[in-house]
């Protein structure tokens, strides 16, 4: 059955292409197989029409950056109150009991808010977090969130086929994954044609530990036996990831909210794609990532939400919305959507499935709320 989709404007994310008025989809199975004004295709058009009115629509979204296994923390965080506190709290939650109702909400809030993929941070459950979100019939990249001193002796990404997305394997941090594993995980990753997520530059203690100075978060971690023989390199988070090989065109560079000038061309030139979690940054209080300029260095952007544990909700367009509240100068609509759409989608391995509205893409669409229309 062929059926015909309008709404009143889209933003199909090509490239170049301006928003369109009265347009018109034609959906097959699932899938895009055509896009036009809505006057045109519904010339030749003799099946079902879904008239969705005054609506503006855009490709599905995709959350480049989460931790749904956090879901069961939701509220149970301290907020504003800097890094350290609130890892030393988040150490004293039950954070690896699963709760199936948990998770379940967290997931139908990401559909609800027009989400269609999440890229995913699993530490302990990444095949339990892979089942769930096929199940739920979300398209996913879970990253194996690897931590420690320990390269595995075969991989560091569990067997398993799945229908709508794939396993990968992330770094935690430069300063908790020692640089042999985190050199032995990317190349896994480029081994396999795979994306590598990794959490850099995030907080001011991060600065420090590499720097070889003086931090609270350093004590915490020795404390419980970690880093006990960590030898700072001496530079800066983005510097030591350039220099261990760690960025390229299919590195996802997590937060990067403490950089310098240096730092952000260091990851333009390398061709990696950055995920800002703004709210998430403002939740924990570690300070605000420098937008604008990433913006205009043309680096590819995305946005996250984080966890729950560091955030009130999974809801995407919120994470837009304070973006573009906040931001300082010109933040066009379309720039702001590619975030949420496009750039994900090719820094996720879904180009070819999400991220625009094309023949042959998935016919995976969100409608733009009128709280964001009115910000532009």
């Amino acid at each position: 059955m062929v059926e015909l989709v309008r709404a009143a404007k889209a933003a199909t994310m090509t490239p170049g292409a301006p928003v369109m008025k009265d347009a018109g989809i034609l959906v097959s199975q699932g899938i895009i197989k055509e896009v036009g004004t809505f006057s045109d295709l519904a010339k030749d058009h003799s099946g079902e029409i879904l008239d969705l009115g005054d609506k503006f629509v855009c490709p599905g979204l995709i959350n480049a950056h989460s931790h749904l296994e956090l879901a069961h923390l939701k509220g149970k965080c301290p907020a504003g109150k800097g890094f350290v506190t609130w890892v030393e709290d988040l150490l004293r939650q039950p954070i690896f009991d699963l709760e199936p109702d948990a998770l379940a909400e967290a997931v139908d809030e990401l559909k609800r808010t027009g989400t269609v993929m999440v890229g995913d941070i699993a530490t302990r459950f990444a095949k339990e977090m892979a089942g769930a979100l096929e199940a739920s019939g979300l398209f996913f990249a879970v990253f194996c969130e690897a931590i420690g001193e320990t390269v595995p002796k075969r991989t560091f990404i569990p067997s398993g086929e799945f229908r709508s997305g794939f396993l990968s394997v992330a770094g935690h941090a430069l300063y908790t994954t020692h640089a042999d594993v985190l050199r032995a995980a990317k190349k896994e990753t480029l081994d396999k044609g795979l994306p590598f997520s990794l959490h850099l530059a995030e907080h001011d203690d991060e600065s420090a530990i590499m720097a070889g100075e003086p931090s609270a978060f350093l004590d915490l971690l020795q404390a419980r036996g970690r880093l006990l023989d960590f030898t700072p390199p001496k530079k800066r988070p983005v510097q030591r990831a350039a220099e261990l090989g760690l960025l390229d065109e299919s590195t996802l560079a997590v937060h990067c909210v403490k950089v310098t000038d240096e730092d952000i061309e260091t990851v333009r030139a390398s061709g990696a794609t950055v995920c800002l979690c703004p709210r998430s940054n403002e939740f924990i209080g570690v300070g605000r990532a420098p937008w604008e300029k990433w913006f205009a260095s043309g680096t590819p952007l995305c946005l996250g939400t984080d966890s729950l544990a560091s955030n009130t909700d999974l809801d995407l367009w919120n994470e837009a919305r304070y973006l573009k509240e906040h931001f300082h100068g010109e933040l066009p609509l379309t720039d702001l959507l590619a975030m949420l759409t496009r750039n994900p989608a090719r820094i996720l391995g879904a180009g070819h499935t999400l991220g625009t509205l094309e023949p042959g893409k998935a016919a995976a669409f969100a409608l733009v709320p009128e709280s964001i229309q009115s910000l532009f």
